[in-house]
């Protein structure tokens, strides 16, 4: 038997394949490419990673992907040992909605910190696990299979809301530092000073962290993850009432600054 099933075999997907092949036999399927057929894999898994795409539509997360891949892959996990672990992107209390809506499967939401660039390197060098589960049960196996692989890294064991909103703030926070470094370098340019030197000697305070502080020919921030969560999350800020004047203002000033609008040519993003 399979112990690792993989649905969705992308960035994440591969990256999951990466870091645990070495100790575990692992299938995976992906619609658009050549792989053992989605029945299949979940019948022969003991864990099922979900590791699909959850773009933007209308400005808010658009789960519709993984909805529609849950309404089967639950009716071959319902009333088994078999354990969800969803990896890709969602919004917090989406976790918690799916074990509503499938109350006899078992799920847990571990998020990814990739990078885009380095992701079979960041899949096996973490910083950090994170496993966020409401049954201790589920959290105990998820924990011990993450654990087997990564024997020396930090696992933080929380809810599965909990470890949803860490995905967002990191991201979240990321992306307004790079609009912070932008500002910081128009400023520098004003004063016709290096901002490279600034920043230099900036990132020596441990405090700051070294990484996007870069200001690139394309400026502001695009790619896959940062513009889709920084929108997601300011969706829900929507839904729920909350002001999110802060995160309004980094994708308004990214919107203004940012060249190259790649986030616009991704697959699966919509806007009716």
């Amino acid at each position: 038997m399979a112990n690792i099933g993989i649905i969705g075999y992308g960035i994440v997907g591969q990256a999951i394949e990466h870091a645990f092949k070495d100790q575990n036999s692992i299938l995976f399927y992906d619609k658009f490419k050549p792989s053992t057929p989605l029945k299949e894999v979940v019948e022969k898994s003991k864990f099922v990673f979900i590791c699909l795409p959850t773009p933007f539509k209308n400005d808010k997360i658009d789960l519709s992907i993984i909805d529609e891949n849950l309404k089967e892959i639950t009716k071959l996990t319902d009333n088994t040992d078999k354990i969800i672990i969803i990896k890709s992107t969602v919004v917090p209390n989406t976790t918690k909605s799916y074990s509503k809506l499938y109350p006899k499967t078992k799920f847990c939401f571990s998020p990814e910190f990739l990078r885009e660039a380095n992701y079979l390197y960041d899949a096996i060098n973490p910083d950090r696990i994170i496993i966020g589960a409401d049954n201790l049960d589920v959290r105990k196996r998820v924990v011990d299979l993450f654990k087997k692989r990564f024997p020396n890294i930090t696992i933080f064991e929380t809810d599965p809301t909990t470890a949803e909103t860490v995905k967002y703030m990191a991201n979240c926070f990321l992306a307004t530092k790079v609009i912070f470094a932008n500002e910081i370098f128009d400023l520098c340019q004003k004063l016709r000073i290096n901002y490279d030197e600034v920043k230099k000697m900036v990132i020596e305070d441990k405090r700051m962290g070294k990484t996007h502080f870069d200001v690139t020919k394309e400026f502001g921030f695009g790619g896959k993850c940062l513009p889709k969560d920084i929108i997601a999350l300011m969706g829900l800020y929507k839904d729920l009432n909350v002001d999110s004047s802060l995160l309004e203002t980094v994708w308004k000033k990214n919107l203004k600054i940012r060249k190259v609008k790649d986030w616009e040519e991704i697959p699966f993003v919509k806007s009716d």
